[in-house]
């Protein structure tokens, strides 16, 4: 085993670890907040798919974390214009 092989789990334990810190800090009663913690889960969320399908060579975790790359991003502007982005 190579240590690229361990760093890739080491990643993932990071990733996981910090999705909890993410969703702690989307607890706070503010919206913007809530959307810090929500982007971030989603962002991590998708790294890790992508470092799942490295480990276990499945092609279709790149299309699943570019969908939610997408939508994630395009969600929280929609909800910050709909909020009142016009100040």
């Amino acid at each position: 085993m190579d240590i690229l092989f361990f760093s890739k789990y080491f990643v993932l334990i990071a990733l996981i670890i910090m999705m909890f810190a993410a969703l702690r800090i989307g607890a706070y009663k503010s919206t913007s907040m809530g959307l810090i913690g929500s982007s971030v889960v989603v962002v991590a969320f998708a790294v890790a798919l992508l470092i799942a399908g490295e480990i276990w060579n499945a092609e279709f975790f790149r299309d699943i974390s570019l969908a939610l790359l997408i939508f994630g991003f395009v969600g929280t502007v929609a909800f910050a214009i709909a909020m009142g982005g016009d100040e």
